[in-house]
């Protein structure tokens, strides 16, 4: 049995193996890294808590010559580094798949540790987004690397976690106690120290310290982390209600509604699955109350689900509100944009979402925003001349949105050009200009590929009303300037 410190002299300089997905994404975008953005590579970095700390280890271990404060989002560490230096310090990646040491059951059982901190991430930014906060990325990756030593302990030890797993499973007694009689401590003690060795930001060890748990950020992410776990075991046990009632404190809000928020946020991390390709919480909510198994182990446990995941109804509505309650100017372009980006991605259900801006020229439409193409998606190189006339070109004259389906096709579909319909490809979209005091500033894109293309006359409404709602925020951005 090794000692607390004999672990961290061997975990010092742990060069941890990361998302085989994470590489072959990250590889793309090397790629052409010149057209590549520093949120681009964050959008990648942060589906992966090992790739996450290791980002934030190398940017926060840098010479404070260089560093006046610490870097608590993935974001502001890619800018601080460049993104051709950050390529180049990360260009010998080992994927976690080929370098989890030899245990049965061991990578399936991380990657299910992944994706159980994907949701609490998930449900912990969309918390602190309903406060207000303005800096929810620093919330998500609190909650995101919120169990780091779990984390570490299978990547590094599996053979040491598996036994963990087992016999609290067996003996029905908690993590804690069997932690301690194989380890000689608890994980969150390794934890607590490997935070401070790898010089993690104050405020993601201040997460990670339940005993802090008293501000609303901090409260946030641990409850999050706490849904999370319960509701692995399903959604009726005694301690995911007791945690409903905190999280009903924290965001001021009736039993019910918090009941639904957390099941909404569920459903919406579990459409990410497949980055883990471990079984989402969300599978489980359909379920009605009942003992659940404590050791499952047959051949329809290890089946994946076939769920059909729409949109949370609510999303919308929220960020609408929200919007509205930002239009005295207190969000900049960047957060403004955001909201409107994730209500039409998560909120209406639209899988790519493209805000294309018109150059100053107004010869040109191009890509400013892009939420959920893949990053070789040629839609990423959004970029459309508008001196010639043609679909896109027409909708630029003035305030006016279409729907390009299957019942206009024909005669849509020559007014579209070929180098277009190449971004585009061949599905339904919706797509409406913007204009700011009556002259055009940019395009609305969005389509719905996961389903096949298909979209409907109420998502259009949707679309449509988020993007009047979207332009009067831009009107106040321009009357703060």
């Amino acid at each position: 049995m090794k000692a607390l410190g004999e672990w961290l002299v061997e975990l010092k300089d742990w060069d941890s193996p990361v998302l085989r997905r994470t590489i072959l994404d990250l590889g793309k975008l090397a790629a052409k890294m010149e057209k590549v953005s520093a949120n681009q590579i964050a959008d990648v970095v942060l589906r992966d808590p090992l790739m996450t700390l290791k980002v934030l280890r190398l940017v926060n271990n840098m010479s404070r010559g260089r560093l006046s404060h610490e870097i608590t989002t993935v974001e502001h560490a890619v800018m601080m580094l460049g993104v051709g230096p950050f390529f180049n310090r990360h260009a010998d990646l080992k994927s976690i798949e080929e370098n989890i040491p030899p245990v049965d059951g061991a990578l399936p059982e991380l990657m299910r540790v992944f994706g159980r901190a994907y949701h609490a991430a998930w449900q912990a930014r969309n918390w602190a987004i309903m406060h207000a906060d303005m800096k929810s990325e620093e919330v998500y990756i609190g909650a995101f690397i919120y169990d780091l030593g779990e984390i570490v302990l299978w990547a590094y030890a599996p053979h040491l976690a598996t036994q963990i797993l087992t016999q609290s499973r067996r003996k029905k007694i908690s993590l804690a106690e069997v932690e301690k009689a194989i380890l000689g401590f608890e994980l969150r003690e390794l934890q607590f120290a490997l935070a401070e060795m790898w010089n993690l930001p104050e405020m993601f060890q201040e997460f990670m310290h339940s005993e802090s748990a008293t501000r609303p950020r901090i409260l946030g992410v641990v409850m999050a982390a706490s849904v999370a776990r319960h509701a692995e075991s399903g959604w009726y046990g005694a301690q995911l209600t007791e945690d409903y009632e905190v999280v009903a404190g924290l965001l001021r809000l009736p039993f019910d509604e918090t009941v639904s928020i957390i099941h909404r946020n569920a459903i919406a991390s579990a459409r990410h699955w497949e980055w883990y390709g471990a079984r989402p919480a969300a599978a489980w909510l359909p379920m009605l109350p009942g003992d659940w198994p404590t050791e499952p182990g047959d051949e329809e446990e290890t089946r994946q689900p076939e769920v059909r995941l729409m949109p949370p109804p609510d999303v919308l509505n929220q960020i609408m509100a929200e919007i509205a309650a930002h239009l005295d100017g207190t969000l900049d372009l960047h957060d403004m944009m955001a909201l409107v980006l994730k209500g039409m991605h998560e909120g209406i259900g639209l899988n790519r979402v493209v805000f294309a801006l018109l150059a100053a020229d107004r010869s040109t439409l191009k890509a400013k925003y892009v939420v959920g193409a893949e990053p070789d998606s040629p839609l990423r190189q959004f970029q459309i001349d508008v001196t010639t006339r043609h679909l896109f070109s027409r909708l630029m004259e003035k305030v006016q949105g279409i729907w390009h389906n299957a019942s206009n096709r024909n005669a849509l579909e020559p007014m579209i050009p070929f180098e277009v319909r190449q971004l585009v490809g061949h599905g339904e979209f919706f797509a409406m200009s913007v204009f700011l005091h009556g002259k055009p500033i940019g395009l609305f894109y969005a389509d719905s590929m996961h389903d096949g293309g298909a979209l409907d006359e109420h998502r259009y409404l949707e679309f449509k009303q988020l993007c009047l709602r979207a332009a009067q925020g831009l009107a106040h951005l321009a009357k703060k300037k």
